[in-house]
């Protein structure tokens, strides 16, 4: 709740002396909470203030670094700023405050491996609830995380990166975590990330993003028991240490999916999702691997929304034939890849529950790409208007759709027309044009 403080008097014509200072007034407790919400830079600054204050940032809570703040209009030599403005700060600043329960350590610059270890055995002394580590290290292939860490009983929130190793020892005890992002992050073997799971019993959300690992691992195993959520991205820069690479994912507590992957080759082992609610599915496979969609898709057949970009359609030869039924399922999102008659209709006939549909990232329906409608699926222009093949979704449930993006060519009022023809409760259709359009 804001509640304005008023520090001084601002009548010209009284002495300043003469004004009241409450905000030193306020109790110390209330002070500490008051900078523990500011940078550390800024905390440790009003220390000039006067003599009482002198003190006060020590009382702090929370300590936030960034040395992005700490070393902006400098331009001398880096190491010595380094040196200067950043290692000795961080000593001094942990070797003094009291008591801490969240630090935020974020750097741009790459720092020596030695220490990024000796701050982090300086932090977790302090038995904090949340750490945000984002170091990029000079030698990406030295181990940085002190084995100190992985012990912290205490610990709720833990956030690291990034280009650094991780090395996992074998026993684990991380027992109040609940929150995991792994940024960039290598890892020592493939085991790591099973064990690091495995000492985190309550983890409830965990991120990976772009993590690989010391040498090209076989398998990522993902397993923990009462996760919620998960979200795991692999974009290009990994492709190398990652491509041949099968992810399993076994979280039987598991509500919200989000895989990103523009590297997939063996594919992902997605099993034991009974509750799932939303899955996200951006995943890259070629027509040799279209045997891996079908299993992810199959693992994911209970889900309520999906949405699926436009990575998969590449793997088409077993999706008319093998796609799973989606009994749960009320809301889809369609990404550019799916607007061939032929895949979207076959979701529709697999989606019995749909209720909601979107085309999203436009651009799709052309003509001379093949997109839209099938010459040979609708050659006499009658299929329009057989009820007999209209997906039952349309018949009975779906009530809402939205093309996004959308040119209003030949092909798109034809997708439009088929849907205002069949979508027997529809109650409401939505059409958001290109901006293209507008630029043309």
């Amino acid at each position: 709740m804001y509640m304005p403080l008023p520090c001084l008097c601002w009548n010209q014509e009284q002495n300043v002396s003469q004004c009241e200072d409450r905000i030193s007034e306020l109790p110390s407790n209330l002070i500490s909470q008051i900078l523990s919400s500011l940078p550390t830079k800024n905390a440790v600054a009003t220390s000039v203030l006067s003599t009482r204050w002198k003190q006060f940032w020590t009382l702090v809570t929370s300590l936030d670094f960034d040395d992005m703040l700490l070393l902006q209009h400098r331009s001398s030599n880096k190491d010595a700023l380094q040196t200067s403005f950043i290692i000795s700060p961080i000593y001094r600043v942990l070797d003094r405050v009291s008591g801490l329960d969240k630090v935020r350590l974020k750097c741009w610059q790459k720092y020596d491996v030695s220490h990024v270890k000796a701050w982090v055995v300086a932090i977790v002394k302090y038995h904090l609830k949340e750490l945000d580590l984002f170091i990029p290290v000079k030698c990406c292939t030295d181990y940085v995380v002190a084995r100190d860490l992985f012990s912290c009983k205490t610990l709720v929130i833990l956030k690291l990166g990034t280009e650094f190793m991780l090395d996992i020892p074998v026993s684990i005890c991380l027992p109040s975590l609940k929150i995991l992002h792994l940024d960039r992050v290598k890892f020592s073997d493939d085991d790591s990330i099973k064990r690091l799971l495995l000492g985190c019993p309550v983890l409830d959300e965990l991120n990976m993003n772009e993590c690989g690992g010391k040498d090209i691992l076989r398998v990522i195993h993902i397993s923990a028991p009462v996760l919620t959520k998960l979200r795991y991205c692999k974009e290009y820069g990994l492709e190398t240490e990652v491509s041949e690479c099968m992810t399993v994912i076994d979280t039987p507590a598991l509500l919200y999916l989000e895989l990103i992957d523009h590297a997939a080759a063996e594919g992902y082992l997605v099993k034991n999702l009974p509750h799932i609610i939303k899955a996200d599915i951006g995943v890259q496979y070629d027509r040799t691997r279209s045997k891996s969609l079908i299993d992810l898709l199959m693992g994911i057949s209970k889900v309520q929304s999906l949405h699926l970009y436009n990575e998969i359609p590449e793997a088409v030869p077993k999706l008319d034939s093998e796609l799973p039924t989606f009994h749960n399922l009320t809301s889809l999102v369609l990404g550019a890849g799916y607007v061939l008659r032929k895949w979207w209709l076959r979701f529709l006939e697999k989606s019995p529950c749909l209720e909601s549909l979107v085309f999203k990232e436009g651009d799709w329906f052309d003509e001379s790409n093949g997109y839209g409608w099938d010459e040979d699926v609708d050659k006499d222009g009658d299929e329009d208007n057989n009820k007999d093949n209209v997906p039952s979704c349309l018949l009975l449930n779906l009530k809402e759709i939205k093309f996004v993006d959308i040119e209003l060519n030949a092909v798109d009022l034809r997708m439009v027309e088929y849907f205002l023809n069949n979508a027997e409760v529809l109650e409401k259709l939505t059409i958001e044009i290109s901006e293209s359009i507008g630029d043309g």
